[in-house]
């Protein structure tokens, strides 16, 4: 059968239709042929990375994935690079689930190694999913679907914590849809959850409660395929870089199931900080990141001369960064950088 060729158009309307006026979300845009080439050679790519960008700030690397909104496979396809070798996907859109399954079993016969991979056309709300008997899990991921069933509700997470022992949660970096997640993140923490990644501060996000334009979402660079660009281009996007609102959580009472590559080592005394924006400098001169950890969200700053400040790496940090900052300066409201500090870079 001849491939559909995604155009432009059939990329706007779909790139609008998610993220605009979203008036795709819920429903059954995968089943229509041009939609789902459009993401499969424009959205799949983006997926891929965002979840490789996950799992490297967390230290992911599951075996057994049960993959939940799963399309056409960016997760699963992601994590069988990392090393997982059983899948099982779910989504309404059967037509989605085959391209899904067809790029597994390619990437099987690439590595030489079998895949196990079941599907299921089944909607997120169903109250029980007919899985796979004997199956064990030890990653559920909900990859950019639970915005599209509404995000707030914690039910289809809360019921994954009867399948597997860790959950991953990637959405959009939109105000909304990442407001949403986090809200969706509190609500778990308060029923006794924790989250693993990427947050430093175990308690509610400050973001939400700073003001109701705050938020919080990860951003990174990454190696766009030559096609994705081109596609990008021709479309009118940006797509230099990668933006997404993700968490890794456990549910209670649950010890640690999925395997992390490398654990960290204690961070340094003075505790470990993500960095949750960009550089902003102000009208005194000063560049400032915001900080996230025990003490909630603040701003950590420095002179835009200070040059001890750029030997210790203060002006490359980027948003997500994990960081253990020694002996600041203390400022109003915060930390500055001043004689005596210096920065410690974290892993994860």
């Amino acid at each position: 059968m001849k491939r559909l060729i995604t155009s432009s158009d059939a990329l706007l309307a779909l790139q609008r239709g998610l993220t605009g006026d979203r008036n795709l979300a819920g429903t059954r845009y995968m089943d229509d042929p041009a939609c789902l080439t459009a993401y499969a050679d424009y959205y799949l790519a983006v997926s891929k990375a965002q979840t490789l960008r996950a799992c490297s700030l967390s230290g992911l690397r599951p075996s057994a994935v049960l993959d939940m909104g799963a399309g056409p496979g960016s997760v699963s396809l992601a994590l069988a690079g990392l090393g997982a070798r059983s899948f099982t996907l779910v989504d309404s859109s059967s037509r989605a689930l085959s391209m899904a399954s067809e790029a597994l079993a390619e990437m099987s016969r690439e590595y030489g190694e079998p895949f196990a991979v079941s599907t299921l056309v089944a909607d997120l709300e169903s109250v029980a999913l007919p899985l796979p008997p004997g199956v064990a899990y030890d990653l559920v991921a909900f990859g950019h679907c639970l915005n599209e069933i509404g995000g707030a509700d914690a039910g289809p997470v809360a019921d994954a914590a009867a399948l597997a022992r860790s959950v991953l949660v990637i959405e959009p970096a939109t105000l909304r849809a990442s407001r949403v997640t986090i809200a969706l993140r509190d609500t778990l923490v308060a029923e006794g959850w924790t989250v693993s990644s990427p947050c430093s501060n175990a308690g509610p996000c400050p973001a939400l409660a700073s003001s109701t334009t705050a938020t919080c979402h990860d951003e990174s660079g990454w190696d766009v395929p030559v096609a994705v660009r081109r596609l990008a281009e021709r479309a009118g996007l940006d797509r230099d870089r990668i933006k997404m609102s993700w968490f890794v959580l456990r549910p209670p009472s649950v010890d640690d199931g999925v395997r992390l590559e490398a654990p960290p080592e204690a961070p340094p005394v003075g505790g470990s900080y993500r960095v949750v924006s960009d550089s902003m400098l102000n009208k005194g001169g000063r560049v400032r990141y915001l900080l996230c950890g025990r003490e909630g969200r603040f701003p950590f700053s420095a002179r835009r001369d200070d040059e001890a400040a750029a030997r210790a790496g203060f002006f490359s940090l980027g948003r997500y960064d994990l960081v253990s900052v020694l002996k600041p300066e203390l400022r109003q409201g915060g930390w500055g950088f001043g004689p005596r500090t210096s920065i410690v870079r974290l892993d994860r």
